[in-house]
């Protein structure tokens, strides 16, 4: 029979305490019986956005591939752990998992990102029953240790848990009482926060989403430099993650981060002036052509299981082939996308506009680089509404899949904006205009996808006809993945005139008009 216990108590001891120290001191009051030991080396594993620490979860994962995560306050309770395996020792993505329940939970959090260590070191638990002479159990004791490595002999984190035996309240002070002699003191933070300060780790959740702080009467340039140079230094820390090809996610917020800072230059152009602004545009937008090739191959590829149900399983073992030519010109263009990131040339580049916005940007004052940065964000966001509204008004069935595409950029371009000033205004307001933009924007975006893959697509296949040697199998596949691409493209083309009737109604105008007048302003 198990017996019952309460509610327990975590303290942490000086770290020159041994696990010997510990116990011989416990045995000046109890009888001290080791029940289980368990010693490993161990890996913090998480997502370089932090993704599970975000979930309040931490997560270990072991010498023999298995993972065992635990929500932040439960951590160490052996009886808490959710424990995914895997047979592989390069499992990185939560599809490298075994297919269990406890699966879905890397799945929901890590979605396309990879796990990476975050430190690694020894972690000894250990499980003690505190007896009195008649080997009666008072007190259930845990001591976990977290040691730097093998040869290291001083713990960096020393942990005890008590919990008492229902009846045994007295005993049970008595054991805290030997561990405040020791030094132990109760901790303010939970489990998972406790070891990771003891072990140096801080977790640095990265976000591509720019996090500012723009007041309404800061200088538009000056605004517009703080914006450009966050993007910027959010590019730069995905740079490493795309050399190593840790996973996909680097080069999508690579170019995420990219194209926002495009996004400020063209926007808000007038703070800057022309010459400047055409010579910024241009330099930016090298970068980011330069990784187009690489991200439309990561699309496809990452995409490879969806293509092959669009088929019948007659035909779809036909486009194995593109996916092999797909994977080999990836792995040549990962190469180049890294040797061109590790360049001098592109060190350069980025170094010499890192510090153009760093420094403020001296070129020469425009009309509106020293007016208030509300002034340009109203401004900006109010033309770029309506001119989503004119256009949307103007859609029909014969309006060409261009226009569409046109209405697509803009209703980016806004997100941006909303990215760089949302702060300004009233928080609710943004809030309901935003989940507004996004409905639009994934339906614009999913009509996009189908757009640029077919096309994508057809220029394989017009590449392969011509080729001496004619795969049969691979050219009726791929023209009836086309085929099928141009129905969904042609369904989800009605979807996005529907939606921009929506987002361009009467209700949505007047949501837009409150929310960025100069009246809406978040006192």
């Amino acid at each position: 029979m198990n017996e019952s216990k309460t509610a327990s108590s975590r303290y942490i001891l000086p770290e020159k305490m041994a696990k010997k120290d510990i116990v011989d001191v416990l045995e000046t009051q109890f009888v001290v019986e080791a029940t289980e030991g368990v010693s490993e080396n161990v890996a913090l594993v998480d997502s370089f956005e932090w993704g599970l620490y975000k979930s309040d979860l931490i997560a270990f994962r072991y010498d023999n591939n298995d993972i065992a995560v635990w929500h932040a306050e439960e951590l160490f309770d052996p009886d808490q752990a959710s424990l995914i395996h895997s047979d592989n020792p390069q499992a990185r993505f939560w599809w490298d998992f075994a297919a269990t329940p406890e699966r879905t939970l890397l799945e929901k959090i890590l979605g396309l990102r990879a796990l990476l260590t975050m430190s690694a070191g020894v972690l000894t638990i250990d499980e003690f029953n505190l007896q009195d002479d008649n080997g009666k159990t008072l007190v259930f004791c845990q001591l976990v240790c977290f040691h730097r490595g093998e040869s290291s002999h001083i713990p960096l984190l020393t942990q005890v848990k008590l919990e008492p035996v229902t009846g045994y309240s007295e005993e049970y002070e008595q054991a805290v009482e030997l561990l405040e002699k020791m030094g132990g003191f109760k901790p303010r933070l939970n489990p998972a926060d406790s070891l990771l300060s003891a072990i140096g780790v801080t977790p640095d959740p990265y976000s591509v989403k720019p996090d500012l702080s723009i007041e309404a009467s800061m200088p538009a340039r000056a605004a517009a430099n703080s914006i450009i140079s966050q993007m910027i230094e959010k590019q730069r820390l995905t740079e490493q993650g795309i050399i190593d090809d840790v996973d996909t996610e680097f080069l999508h917020h690579f170019r995420v981060a990219l194209r926002m800072t495009r996004a400020a230059v063209a926007q808000l152009k007038e703070v800057y002036p022309e010459h400047d602004v055409l010579m910024l545009k241009e330099r930016f937008g090298k970068l980011g052509r330069e990784t187009n090739h690489l991200r439309d191959l990561d699309v496809f590829i990452l995409d490879k299981p969806r293509y092959l149900t669009l088929l019948p399983e007659s035909l779809s073992d036909g486009l194995l082939p593109m996916f092999d030519d797909f994977e080999q010109d990836r792995e040549n263009e990962v190469k180049r996308i890294a040797a061109w990131l590790s360049g001098d040339a592109y060190k350069q580049e980025m170094e010499e506009l890192e510090n153009l916005f760093k420094k403020g940007y001296s070129a020469g004052e425009t009309e509106w680089s020293e007016r208030p940065s509300i002034e340009l964000a109203i401004n900006k966001i109010t033309k770029r509404y309506r001119k989503i509204q004119k256009a949307a008004l103007k859609i029909n069935n014969d309006t060409p899949d261009s226009a569409i595409h046109s209405i697509r950029i803009d209703g980016k371009k806004l997100r941006y904006l909303l990215y760089f000033f949302g702060g300004l205004f009233d928080q609710k307001k943004i809030k309901r205009a935003g989940k507004q933009l996004k409905r639009l924007q994934d339906k614009l975006g999913l009509f996009n996808d189908l757009t640029v893959q077919r096309a994508y697509l057809e220029a394989y296949l017009d590449e392969i006809e011509h080729k001496e040697s004619k795969d049969i199998n691979l050219i009726a596949a791929l023209g009836g993945l086309i085929a099928t691409l141009y129905r969904m493209q042609k369904t989800e083309r009605e979807n996005c005139i529907n939606e921009l009737h929506v987002f361009s109604n009467e209700k949505n105008t007047h949501l837009f008009t409150e929310a960025f007048a100069a009246e809406g302003l978040d006192a």
